[in-house]
């Protein structure tokens, strides 16, 4: 008889003065079993992950009763033995947000090696298990890495070491929180592979988090959905949305051709201190009411050029115009102000939001004018404004978003630029904040510049699209002609679109690399696409 190992009675939990969010819960899970939870944004996926870690947040009540391997674990009491007994060893958290999940200021290798003194095997060189971990999440390069900070790796790069560390604890549980929702699809599948594999060579339990049904099926041997604060067996009312129509074009198209740019540049080059070139000569326009979609696999510079587009970063070479001025002689109270006129949306709202201030304060800070009310600006994004009150680990991740696209449009900006802003939200989050920028275009005529490696979302809220490969723009196409897309990285990209729309190209292909992360030589960079040598 297989052995229980974790099992919740009758577990409740929601924030003070806001309701229950799960009630009444009871969920049992195996020793080696793989468990799904899913549910939309906001309905508790994640706490409920904290709640069996024994890391609530605070203002966070919960009560019922855990059993772990038969012991039993009260509510309140997280800092007991019987708790600290099972967090770390018994128990491993890999969090949503790698960004959050690291400490910037420390080397991830000595954080691996703090996890694995903690928790992991005595007497063997903490240099030594850092770099077998490494090995086993497939860095290459291992001892490069460990000396590395986080901020200098990619997303992917990152939620590896985040395994590792989690690993070093050598727990009997891995809880994964939507571990892939902020990577693009080759490495998304790549981490998803080594999760699996690592779980079953090593007989570990694990609790999957996601909102993806095709992920759970793929990923987990069973599944609970959390519908309506209830936490039910099975997948119910996915709401999977269907293949989007070969022949569908933009939703809206501005009438903004004839207009001037509101921002033009010219033979753009961004070249970044490790000696990697990270865009080379892009010309880019974007006129008020225009949206331009900007495409590419993760590393094509689509986040170094918006950011120097910002003047966040500083040109190698080329020229910037915004309002038809030169934004970059622009200096001091000047470009304070020019700044204010381009707004950015990241693409992880919790880490640029300060975690310690309410959401109505926070907007205010952003310059909101006197005469214009936090609580419109709130239901501008379909916010309910008492929600101005909350910080932003009360908010769900669609919630947060949605907030810090209140915060740009604070500035009153002529140019918005959204990097990849739905990466990390489940479908129903992903449309809203999708329609909303569209109607923030619409409404106040900006310039909207959206950065994703999802094309086919470009396809069919942009314009145009610009299509990035190592720095370089490849080709644009007009949105209604993305399946006639003439360079091959191109159509690579179109093959990740649903299956329907591959069907009438069975031209359409993708080959991803073997090794995706796989660390750049300085002054050069890696790329997924077959085609690039002959680009």
């Amino acid at each position: 008889m297989t052995e229980e190992l974790l099992r919740l009675e009758n577990v409740s939990f929601g924030f003070a003065g806001h309701g229950s969010l799960l009630r009444a819960a009871d969920l049992s899970l195996a020793a080696g079993e793989a468990l799904a939870v899913t549910g939309p944004s906001g309905c508790g996926k994640s706490l409920l992950a904290r709640v069996l870690c024994g890391l609530p947040p605070r203002r966070l009540w919960w009560r019922g009763r855990l059993r772990w391997q038969g012991r039993i674990l009260e509510p309140g009491q997280e800092e007991s033995a019987a708790w600290q007994a099972i967090r770390g060893a018994g128990v491993a958290l890999v969090p949503q947000e790698p960004a959050t999940g690291l400490n910037p200021v420390r080397r991830v290798g000595d954080q691996i090696a703090e996890a694995a003194a903690l928790w992991g095997q005595k007497g063997i060189s903490p240099r030594t298990v850092v770099l077998d971990l490494l090995q086993e999440v497939r860095i290459p390069h291992p001892r490069q890495v460990a000396r590395r900070y986080a901020h200098e790796l990619s997303g992917g790069m990152r939620q590896r070491v985040l395994l590792a560390a989690a690993l070093a604890c050598r727990p009997r549980l891995l809880v994964a929180d939507e571990i892939t929702t902020a990577l693009d699809s080759p490495v998304q599948r790549d981490v998803l592979l080594l999760v699996r594999e690592i779980c079953r060579r090593r007989g570990m339990a694990l609790l999957f988090i996601s909102h993806d049904p095709d992920l759970v099926a793929w990923m987990t041997d069973r599944a609970v959905q959390i519908v309506g604060g209830r936490l039910r067996e099975g997948i119910y009312g996915s709401g999977r949305v269907g293949d989007r129509a070969p022949s569908a074009g933009p939703q809206v198209v501005a009438e903004s051709v004839a207009a001037s740019p509101v921002l033009e540049a010219t033979d753009l080059h961004v070249l970044h201190r490790s000696g990697v070139a990270a865009v080379r000569g892009v010309d880019l326009d974007l006129r008020p009411g225009e949206a331009v979609g900007l495409a590419g696999e993760s590393g094509s510079g689509k986040t170094s050029l918006a950011r120097a587009l910002a003047r966040q970063i500083p040109l190698a070479a080329g020229s910037l115009r915004l309002d038809a001025e030169d934004f970059l002689a622009c200096r001091g109270a000047r470009l304070r102000q020019a700044r204010r006129r381009i707004q950015l949306l990241f693409q992880d709202p919790g880490g640029s939001l300060n975690p310690r201030l309410r959401i109505g304060r926070a907007l205010q800070e952003a310059g909101l004018p006197a005469s214009a009310p936090v609580a419109d600006l709130l239901r501008e994004v379909d916010l309910d404004p008492d929600l101005q009150g909350r910080y932003p680990h009360q908010l769900s991740g669609g919630q947060r978003q949605r907030v810090a696209l209140a915060r740009a449009l604070a500035a009153e900006p002529a140019v918005l630029m959204a990097d990849e802003p739905t990466s990390a939200l489940d479908p129903v989050s992903t449309t809203r904040i999708l329609d909303l920028l569209d109607r923030a275009r619409s409404r106040r005529r900006l310039g909207l510049l959206l950065i994703s490696h999802d094309l086919g979302h470009l396809l069919e809220r942009c314009d145009r699209v610009l299509v990035m490969l190592g720095g370089v723009v490849l080709e644009e196409i007009p949105a209604s002609e993305g399946i006639a897309a003439r360079h091959p990285y191109t159509r690579a990209l179109l093959a990740a679109l649903p299956a329907a729309l591959r069907a009438h190209h069975p031209g359409l292909f993708y080959a991803p690399s073997t090794t995706p992360s796989e660390l750049p030589e300085r002054g050069r960079r890696l790329s997924r696409c077959p085609h690039e040598p002959r680009a």
